[in-house]
């Protein structure tokens, strides 16, 4: 009876420390990642309007070699990743590796990342049988941004529920501030080249066409630096405006994207057109440097203009004479092929 009497008021006593221990335990959650938000601003790309619909890439290149992690984005303004922790150099570009028709993209690290112009053509000259390397279809337009040696450590491990900031890129790369946004603003890496041809005798050319000398065949995207090696672009004159008041006499128009272009640099523009007799084809060259210029869409562009010589009057091709009366040979040889087109 002694011992039941003492030990009966012991009993809730245990049994509330044993509750109060067991509420006490938490499960322990560890965490692999932290989210990160994409922000991306286009306004300084040079992109057009319509691009906007075709979304974005960002490639997360680990410093340690590792596979990169690559994040397609349908909205190319904003987009979440989680990423484990290691230093990365971060790249973001518009479209997708797919979604271009003219260009390609080789480099299997991120310093070694470039855009090339997937149509490229050797062309033989018939006549001094020297070969050239020609990009016979224009890339589209291309901008990039980069983040460098952005860290992600432990303490930013499991922050999914946590209210974003912005990242300052300029002050401390490595991520510890704690804050969960990376903005970017992409420039662009090609370049649109404007180029127009004065010339007396328009109604005598069918079509035209143009070849320009010393152009980059690729731009490494990390860094902004064209190919060393350049090639020659082939682009088409397919805007024909006559001048107000002349039924003879006007200009021809082409636009056409390259991977940069130094202005200061001497080049060459070869110019052919097939006349309106549907056999005859003339051919110009011109010793040219381009300069920009802001054109009447008020796109800043790069701004080729020369003046051909005269077109000869040729019988349009089922039809009478122009009336125009010129000679051909003011434009090089004459010849009987197909325009490059």
């Amino acid at each position: 009876m002694k011992n039941r009497v003492l030990l009966s008021p012991l009993c809730p006593l245990w049994c509330i420390l044993f509750l109060l221990y067991s509420c006490d335990r938490r499960e322990i959650t560890y965490y692999a990642e932290a989210e990160f938000e994409i922000r991306i601003d286009w306004h300084n790309s040079g992109l057009d309007a319509e691009e906007s619909g075709n979304g974005a890439t960002a490639i997360f290149y680990p410093q340690d070699g590792s596979a990169p992690k690559t994040v397609l984005m349908g909205d190319r303004t904003y987009e979440k990743v989680r990423l484990q922790t290691g230093r990365y150099d971060v790249l973001v570009f518009n479209r997708s590796f797919t979604d271009f028709g003219s260009l390609s993209f080789r480099g299997d690290c991120y310093r070694e990342l470039e855009a090339y112009a997937r149509h490229v053509e050797t062309q033989t000259d018939p006549e001094t049988r020297t070969t050239t390397r020609v990009i016979v279809s224009s890339p589209e337009k291309l901008a990039a941004d980069v983040l460098e040696d952005f860290e992600v450590t432990e303490e930013m491990l499991g922050n999914y529920s946590t209210s974003s900031h912005s990242l300052n890129r300029s002050s401390d790369a490595s991520g510890a501030s704690g804050e969960f946004t990376l903005s970017f603003t992409p420039r662009k890496l090609t370049r649109e080249v404007k180029v127009q041809v004065n010339v007396i005798g328009l109604n005598n050319i069918r079509k035209a066409a143009g070849r320009l000398t010393g152009v980059a065949e690729s731009v490494n995207l990390s860094t902004g630096k064209v190919s060393a090696e350049t090639v020659s672009q082939q682009f088409s004159l397919d805007e024909i405006t006559f001048t107000e008041g002349s039924p003879f006499d006007g200009t021809l128009t082409g636009y056409f994207n390259t991977f940069g272009f130094e202005t200061e640099i001497p080049r060459q523009l070869h110019l052919q057109a097939l006349l309106v007799d549907g056999k005859t084809t003339v051919n110009e060259t011109f010793d040219i440097t381009a300069h920009e210029l802001e054109d009447e869409g008020g796109r800043l562009v790069l701004y080729i203009e020369v003046t051909a010589p005269p077109i000869a009057d040729v019988k349009p091709e089922g039809g009478s004479d122009s009336g125009f009366d010129a000679d051909v040979e003011d434009w090089g040889d004459e010849e009987e092929s197909e325009l490059p087109l």
